[in-house]
């Protein structure tokens, strides 16, 4: 379970990357494939979690078991969702239809209907000022902040008081993403944490010792990810095996290796940047340097001559280590080598790790809040979490669920429930300026000059420094 340096749902798709790459409805819709997320896809009514589970395979033999046909619901609620071009099978991307059909299967007395958008911030702006806002809204952090910033969004405060089983049962981090003001403004109801993924068959083959191995032995740093990186690159062109992971330039996923280095994006009250601290240059360089002056990571042009940059390399086989988070685990299922994982490598800041949450909103403009909040509050409870725990695109999010057994039991057998455990438990929530999205191209800009070897990360930060603190102060 567990973030490419890029993630599907955590960096704009470049194009060619197919970060989130392949398009039955009926019996098979629980497969994880062929779904779009621009379609609303209806299968046939499962009656409860039981027969749900029994449609996904959970029945000897495969067998489907039937249902009572449904009641007729009495609201229809209206659900907002990021859209992308294509997505891969057995992803969270995949996950969220057959999140919204369980729901409509058990709560009867509501309906969601998903409606797909492009540039879901813009968009649901739009039909707010309109007046046709929709009920509920589902994104990454990063990218519904907007909607908290300019009151399209709904702080949850009064129902989370009220609400006495899920909620206390919510790790604190799966909450504070969605915080402004001191309020909080959506439910989680995926969450993914960082880990290291590899090709333990090429580590074999060359007789070097795991990334597990050196947890174990407490020597999984980053200097010993850089020296197995480098061991583990070989070839040129279409045979070229990458040790590293592309290093996506987003600024949110580079956290991977700010935050170990001691560094980070700004300070605690978000109005100036630390960029270009001591600790953040360093790290910028580093992850820079894995590309343009050691090659150990794909440039961007290499890039595109595989499948996907998440994931692109190792789910080839051509790469020995992949920084994933658990909603694209899917991308190493059709894979043949002998997979591992372990947790991310520590830094002179020890082990910190970055989370990356799928939250919902509730609208404002909203004529049915009580059922936006039941349906919202569904996803983001404990049997929406089982289901998307047997799907493996998900760490727990509930306490309760974090050390149970049944968790384990779920993992495939190179996974590890107490490396999943403790990087949950080190997760620190990014902070989302709401400029993030305009500070994140103009570093976007940046990093690819110190990248390509035309500026040293010092000289790149210094002369974007003012334009961001001007951003960060911008409302």
């Amino acid at each position: 379970m567990g973030a490419s340096n890029s993630s599907p749902r955590d960096q704009d798709r470049p194009a060619g990357a197919g970060a989130s790459a392949n398009e039955s409805a009926g019996a098979s819709a629980c497969a994880g494939a062929g779904t779009t997320r621009r379609a609303v896809i209806t299968w046939a009514p499962l009656a409860g979690s039981a027969a749900f589970f029994a449609a996904c395979g959970g029945t000897p033999g495969g067998q489907t078991v039937a249902a009572p046909a449904p009641s007729q619901p009495t609201v229809e609620l209206r659900y907002a969702c990021s859209a992308i071009a294509a997505q891969a099978p057995n992803t969270y991307d995949d996950a969220r239809v057959k999140m919204v059909e369980a729901f409509n299967t058990q709560q009867r007395a509501s309906h969601v209907t998903i409606e797909w958008k492009s540039g879901i911030v813009q968009a649901v702006t739009a039909q707010v000022a309109g007046g046709d806002a929709p009920d509920l809204v589902h994104a990454h952090p990063r990218d519904t902040l907007g909607l908290m910033v300019n009151g399209s969004a709904l702080a949850l405060d009064p129902y989370l008081i009220k609400e006495k089983k899920n909620i206390p049962d919510v790790t604190s981090a799966a909450l504070d993403y969605w915080t402004l003001d001191g309020k909080r403004y959506a439910l989680p109801n995926n969450y993914t944490v960082q880990a290291m993924y590899f090709n333990k068959g090429l580590f074999e083959k060359l007789g070097l010792k795991t990334p597990d191995q050196h947890e174990k032995d407490g020597t999984w740093t980053i200097d010993i990810y850089l020296d197995l990186a480098r061991k583990l690159t070989s070839g040129t062109g279409e045979t070229k095996v990458w040790g590293a992971p592309f290093t996506s330039s987003a600024l949110d996923i580079q956290l991977a290796f700010i935050w170990p280095f001691g560094g980070d994006l700004w300070d605690k009250t978000a109005t100036s940047t630390l960029l270009d601290s001591k600790e953040s240059v360093e790290a910028i360089q580093f992850m820079a340097d894995l590309t343009g002056k050691l090659g150990v990571s794909p440039t961007p042009d290499e890039v595109k001559t595989l499948p996907r940059a998440v994931g692109g390399a190792i789910s080839t086989e051509r790469g020995g280590m992949e920084v994933l988070t658990t909603d694209v685990l899917g991308l190493l299922t059709p894979t043949t080598f002998a997979k591992g994982m372990a947790p991310m490598p520590k830094g002179r800041a020890g082990r910190v790790v970055r989370g990356a949450p799928i939250g919902i909103h509730l609208m404002k403009g909203s004529k049915q809040l009580d059922a936006a909040w039941d349906a919202a509050n569904f996803q983001s409870g404990l049997e929406a979490e089982k289901l998307m725990l047997q799907w493996r695109i998900t760490v727990p999010w509930h306490k309760s669920t974090l050390t149970a057994p049944a968790t384990a039991n779920m993992m495939l057998p190179w996974e590890s429930a107490a490396y999943y455990t403790e990087s949950v438990n080190k997760t620190r929530p990014t902070a989302y300026p709401p400029s993030f999205v305009d500070i994140n191209r103009l570093y976007g800009t940046a990093f690819a000059a110190v990248r390509d070897g035309q500026k040293s990360a010092q000289l790149a930060v210094t002369e974007i420094r003012q334009q961001v603190n001007d951003l960060l102060k911008k409302k």
